[in-house]
Formats: structure tokens, C-alpha cells, sequence
């Protein structure tokens, strides 16, 4: 198809008008002569974590108001008709969340304008693709009641913790809270690869968290054998040697069981 104007415009998080400091973490564009508009966002917030170093309560609230934008986003597909319209709304807002000026661009395909756009702006499309293969590593029934309590906001994906006293970040896809908040990591533990190293690096990270809170909770790691072909004398090893660290070791046999229990005592 021809060129069509389309107006673009950045979401973005400004926790403080003073300091006049935002992170990017979304983009929308809309094209007027079609009423074609859509907003992406940002389903890790790396640039917020980067930029503000949130705690979990207020990563957590960016996240709601984030839902609330998209929500209204939706409902202004339907009110919007004139290139003014998406200037005027984004005048409009000063909520922590907001637009910036809108740009006018020429697109062909406003799928994928909008694709290159937020790889562009916003760049955290690796860790989005990372966190879907973590999602992909869970069992299946795991996957299930994780994703049911996630909607219930009971179930939460960190991305990377920062490991106490060390510093380090540490990737941990899902967490809950049930006492202590629990970082659950899927883990492979098929035959092959050094499995031992891993289990050196995982007790290790698991004591720090296990003895130093994070965001004034405390917390505990979770190791969940991810795949159907790990080798069971490897899974024994693991189980032993983590309990040692205060690590939960979930066997992959387990993990219906698993998921029965953080269906039951999470909140």
C-alpha cells in the first residue's frame, strides 16, 4: 500500500516533573486516516529498572498504571478521528505515565512501523524473548497455575534481582509469596553440561538470598528441574547439595505437586 501519515509518540515513566528524567517504555501510533491505533509496552520495564532501581512495591505500581494507560489507549481507538486528537491527549496528561510530543512518520505496514519503532525506542525486546523462554522451560502444569495467579496478581516476574552483599544481578523469571517471597528458576538438568558448576553458582546465590532480605522481605530460592529428561541421579545430587543452602529443590516428578501448593498458599 501507498505511504500513509501516521503520528508516533513514546509512553513513558517520569517519577519526578522536577528532575525531568523519563525512561521510555512503550510506544503508540496512530494513523489517523485509517483509525488504526495501537500502543505496545515494555513487558519488563528494563529501562525503569536501569534508570530508578525500583523496589518491588513500586515496580509494582508502575506496572498497574501502566494497565491503566493501555486500558485507556483501547478505549480512545474509538473516539480518536483527526490527527489533532493524539496531540491533544497526550497535552493532556500528567500522570507519572504519559506521552511524549507526537511525531509524524510515513508507514506502509503499521504493524510493523510499529515493530521497528519499539526495538528502536525502547530495546528490551532480548528480555522479553528471554522471559518467554523461561516461561517455555516450565512444566506444563506448572505453566498453567502460574499464569491463573499471575492474573490474580499473586504470581510475579522479577526478570533479575540484584543478589544481596554481592551485587550481582541474577535472573529469576517467576516469584510468590507464601512467608518468604520464593524466586523460582527452571533449570535443565538433562545428562550433559556441568551440572556440578551450576549447583555450586545456584547454592551460593540461594544463601544469599535465603539470609539477607531483599526489598525488606525475605526470601528463599527455588530450583525447579524444568525437564521431563533430567537425569535422575543428577536431580538426587542437586536435591541434597541445595538443602544444605536453604534452597528448595523441586524434582521435575514433582512438579504438578508443586504447582498444587503454590496454588494453595500463595498470596
Amino acid at each position: 500500500m501507498p505511504p500513509t501519515r501516521a503520528l508516533y509518540s513514546v509512553v513513558q515513566y517520569v517519577p519526578d516533573d522536577s528532575r525531568a528524567e523519563a525512561a521510555n517504555v512503550g510506544v503508540v501510533l496512530y494513523v489517523p486516516s485509517r483509525r488504526w491505533l495501537e500502543v505496545r509496552v515494555s513487558p519488563s520495564l528494563e529501562r525503569v529498572r536501569q534508570f530508578f532501581h525500583p523496589g518491588r512495591q513500586e515496580l509494582r505500581r508502575i506496572e498497574l498504571a501502566l494497565e491503566a494507560f493501555k486500558h485507556r489507549m483501547e478505549i480512545a481507538r474509538g473516539e480518536f478521528s483527526e490527527e489533532s486528537d493524539l496531540t491533544q491527549f497526550a497535552s493532556a496528561r500528567a500522570d507519572a505515565v504519559r506521552l511524549s510530543v507526537p511525531r509524524l512518520v510515513m508507514v506502509e505496514e503499521p504493524p510493523s512501523e510499529l515493530d521497528a519503532l519499539y526495538t528502536e525506542l525502547v530495546g528490551d525486546r532480548e528480555r522479553a524473548l528471554a522471559a518467554a523462554m523461561h516461561a517455555q522451560m516450565l512444566p506444563p502444569r506448572v505453566a498453567e497455575v502460574f499464569g491463573r495467579l499471575e492474573a490474580q496478581r499473586k504470581v510475579w516476574r522479577p526478570g533479575k534481582i540484584t543478589l544481596p552483599t554481592v551485587g550481582r544481578p541474577f535472573d529469576v523469571p517467576i516469584a510468590f509469596q507464601n512467608g518468604r517471597v520464593n524466586y523460582v528458576r527452571p533449570e535443565s538438568l538433562a545428562a550433559g553440561g556441568k551440572l556440578d558448576d551450576r549447583m555450586a553458582r545456584l547454592g551460593f546465590n540461594g544463601q544469599l538470598i535465603y539470609r539477607h532480605p531483599i526489598d525488606d522481605k525475605q526470601g528463599q530460592l527455588v530450583v525447579l528441574s524444568a525437564d521431563p529428561d533430567a537425569d535422575p541421579a543428577a536431580e538426587q545430587r542437586f536435591g541434597q547439595a541445595l538443602a544444605e543452602f536453604s534452597v528448595k529443590f523441586v524434582p521435575n516428578a514433582q512438579a504438578d505437586a508443586f504447582a498444587e501448593e503454590v496454588e494453595r498458599t500463595a498470596h
